[in-house]
């Protein structure tokens, strides 16, 4: 096997083929006579110009509004123009296990994202290549959404860790993966699965002390307490609450009552710690269907999108769940889906800031074909369209720490835009009722995306 710096820098180089190298733009666009939805209150301003210069949105005006002849006009007449979608919880096959998936895999993951309006990423399983491809992009030298990058999943031993990652038993052991990953350059600090109660303690501390914010599951063996009351910023899966608080230590409660007060109380001790929550609603509803029927998922036309290689432990005779779920159970599965519905709603009804995650990559969630999933079953659970997107432009933003540059549009901004067909206010299946995308300042056209996604689809299987 290659070392892993040459390796890199050939993913990152074949990466930069496949996702299209990005030519400066010295241009400037205009969205004419556009409505444009704010991300703060559920407000369209109708009859707005946007003008874009650079990779920054340069003003917003009443229309009409002189528009420079340089300018690339855009007819907004009839349409929405919203902030690009963050999806805080990706999967870049290969790169999180140092480099040895296949570089035209993550080059469609990257198209498949920006053809959904994903604009903005957090890779939830890190490693040195996924932070050279971070850095590549920021550079302008891959076009991609921009990456935020979590360091190597920090998990015990016999937690279930796949072949090949590493684990952490020791508060020592876990200082100096913590240290490391700061010096290399993580954005985050990722827990995984059951923890030592001293480790997950040094865990918490390290990551404090060197300014890297906790993310992940809730330690299955400690109870949501040990989160919340650890500070760690973002807690993944509504099904974390399951294991850790709602099934801890008993079975699943079946009283609409006794749900709805346990719901208050831990939704409370949430919101009182802080953190913030990606429910993942559409992974789980997604083991469900696979355990009722994989079939259908498997003959999705997206799935021609993905390389053979990326999506072999989906099949039924290697797929995780299909070995260790069963349809006799599936009743139980779809009681503790209307749970996690409940918990959503009291996150939301408790000003807990809940974000948009996708986790794909686990079989059958499609790379930013996810997010419609998840967007529309955010919205099922109970929250409005306005409170879906805020989910996953404004409040995305701030828990990036970028509330101020981005998740907005809005004069000085930047401009990762989404230019829609219909109202996503009225239903948030219309975020992805798309005329096209511009990241970084620069526009492409729905038939453009639909090209470059399919044009490299693989024949059907």
């Amino acid at each position: 096997m290659k070392g892993l710096g040459t390796l890199c820098g050939v993913v990152v180089a074949l990466v930069a083929r496949a996702a299209v190298a990005v030519a400066p733009d010295t241009t400037c666009t205009a969205f004419v006579d556009v409505a444009v939805v704010d991300s703060a209150a559920p407000v369209v301003q109708p009859h707005r110009t946007v003008v874009v210069r650079g990779e920054r949105i340069d003003g917003d005006y009443p229309d009409p509004h002189p528009v420079q002849s340089a300018c690339l006009r855009i007819s907004g007449q009839g349409r929405f123009l919203v902030p690009g979608l963050t999806d805080s919880h990706v999967h870049l096959f290969g790169y999180s296990k140092g480099g040895e998936g296949e570089p035209a895999t993550e080059g469609a993951i990257l198209r498949m994202l920006l053809a959904n309006g994903v604009t903005t990423a957090v890779i939830m399983e890190g490693s040195p290549a996924t932070l050279r491809l971070r850095d590549e992009i920021r550079a302008g030298r891959v076009r991609g959404p921009t990456l935020y990058s979590a360091g190597p999943l920090i998990q015990a031993p016999d937690t279930g860790a796949p072949p090949g990652r590493r684990t952490f038993q020791t508060p020592e052991q876990v200082r100096r993966e913590i240290e490391e990953e700061k010096r290399l350059g993580y954005d985050f600090v990722k827990v995984h699965g059951a923890m030592p109660a001293e480790a997950y303690a040094a865990l918490i501390a390290t990551a404090r002390r060197e300014g890297l914010p906790v993310v992940g599951h809730i330690p299955d063996n400690l109870g949501v307490d040990a989160a919340l009351d650890g500070g760690q910023k973002m807690i993944v899966h509504a099904e974390s609450y399951l294991q850790t608080y709602f099934e801890f230590h008993r079975k699943l409660p079946t009283e609409p009552a006794e749900i709805d007060a346990m719901v208050r109380d831990v939704t409370a001790k949430t919101a009182r710690a802080g953190a913030y929550v990606q429910p993942t609603l559409s992974v789980f509803r997604q083991i469900i269907s696979q355990v009722a029927d994989a079939d259908p998922l498997l003959q999705r036309p997206e799935m021609r999108l993905m390389p053979p290689v990326a999506i072999g432990d989906w099949l039924p005779e290697r797929n995780p769940y299909l070995q260790h779920w069963s349809y006799a159970n599936l009743d139980y599965f779809k009681a503790q889906y209307r749970v996690m519905q409940r918990l959503v709603r009291g996150l939301r009804d408790a000003s807990v800031p809940l974000l948009v995650g996708t986790d794909d990559m686990v079989p059958m969630q499609l790379p930013g074909f996810a997010m419609k999933d998840e967007m529309e079953q955010m919205q099922e659970a109970g929250l409005t369209p306005f409170e879906v997107l805020k989910a996953a432009t404004a409040t995305s933003a701030k828990f990036l720490g970028r509330e101020s540059h981005s998740g907005a549009v809005r004069a000085g901004y930047d401009a990762d835009l989404i230019l829609l067909e219909a109202d996503p206010l009225e239903d948030v299946s219309n975020v992805f009722r798309q005329a096209g995308v511009m990241l970084h300042g620069h526009w492409s056209d729905e038939a453009s995306l639909q090209h470059d996604l399919w044009a490299q689809a693989v024949a059907p299987r």
